[in-house]
């Protein structure tokens, strides 16, 4: 068990590492072409790896590891520490770092879902801020997407703003936040949140999590995994920057992000708690600064040509690499 999640971690780490390379080689700036990359990275070890162990166990023999393979990580349990092969100690250290990166996560995620209280009836349509949301959901282009099945307007002093649904997409949003957004900034808050359901991004972000939960040992499953959802958060907010609201989305973004107790995806986490909620919650701010900035410059990434080809290569190139990596 502990050599399987140490060929896991080991062919995750192979994988983005082979792919973050061709991301800056190839110069691939769209938000998708970058997601779709990754989602290779993630899936490599679920499926590759998992693969592998069974069909060719015979990898590990000393014949395939001395002539064919190009990293046999067993070799390195010839050092050890503390009685202890480094390979394995290695690989239970990143185990228990993954599993920490995994529960930051996902305790967070589920308990948005399945335990926190929230009221499952919102304000009345006649109610004047249920009426001031369907006002800025009119106004949102159609070429964003395709309006939510349903709003809910619930009557919270926090800032809540939120898409979800697969196939009865709903958008969820607080009076909180609507007091502290002008009609601009409500608008291109709510033209985000219908550019994630027109990208069927809540289908993904349950995906994401259960590829973390099925690699919940693998730290670079779950960095990984992070670097996807900032790729799906650029690609909304491209969306709604094309139709010239990137300065007021960027407001809302400034707006949501100095406040605590925030549920969106436009928002920082806090910055209070012990000195590693300070450090992430300080990197999470210059990212949402850069952020701010991508959009207030209107950059729109160039999409090149041959996306599938590429994909079908770096497939490929993975599959083959990670086959002579034990």
């Amino acid at each position: 068990m502990i050599a399987a999640a140490g060929q896991a971690i080991l062919h995750a780490t192979v994988a983005a590492l082979v792919i973050e390379a061709l991301v800056r080689l190839w110069r691939v700036e769209d938000p998708g072409e970058r997601l779709a990359l990754r989602a290779l990275a993630i899936g490599a070890p679920i499926v590759l790896t998992t693969a592998y162990l069974a069909a060719a166990p015979w990898r590990s023999a000393p014949w395939f590891t001395d002539r064919w393979a190009l990293f046999a990580g067993a070799n390195w349990n010839h050092v050890h520490v503390s009685g202890v092969g480094f390979a394995t100690a290695a690989g239970l250290a990143l185990s228990a770092a993954g599993t920490a990166l995994y529960l930051r996560d996902a305790v967070p995620f589920l308990a948005d879902r399945f335990v926190r209280a929230v009221p499952d009836d919102g304000l009345p349509e006649g109610h004047p801020a249920w009426a001031r949301v369907a006002r800025a959901l009119a106004s949102v282009p159609d070429a964003v997407g395709p309006r939510p099945s349903t709003v809910t307007v619930l009557d919270l002093e926090a800032p809540v703003l939120l898409c979800t649904g697969v196939d009865r997409t709903a958008i969820v949003v607080s009076t909180g936040t609507i007091a502290r957004l002008d009609d601009e900034a409500l608008r291109a808050a709510l033209a985000h949140e219908v550019a994630h359901l027109a990208a069927r991004d809540p289908l993904t972000g349950w995906w994401l999590m259960a590829a973390r939960t099925l690699q919940f040992f693998n730290p670079v499953v779950q960095i990984v995994a992070r670097q996807a959802i900032q790729d799906i958060e650029r690609r909304a907010d491209l969306a709604v920057a094309a139709r010239g609201q990137g300065a007021p989305l960027a407001e809302a973004v400034h707006r949501l992000s100095s406040v605590a107790d925030v549920h969106s995806d436009l928002a920082l986490p806090s910055e209070r708690g012990h000195l590693g909620d300070r450090l992430l919650a300080s990197a999470h701010r210059r990212a949402v600064d850069a952020r701010c900035q991508l959009l207030l410059e209107n950059h729109r990434p160039q999409v090149q040509p041959h996306r599938a080809g590429r994909l079908l290569l770096t497939g490929a190139a993975v599959a083959v690499l990670l086959f002579l990596v034990v």
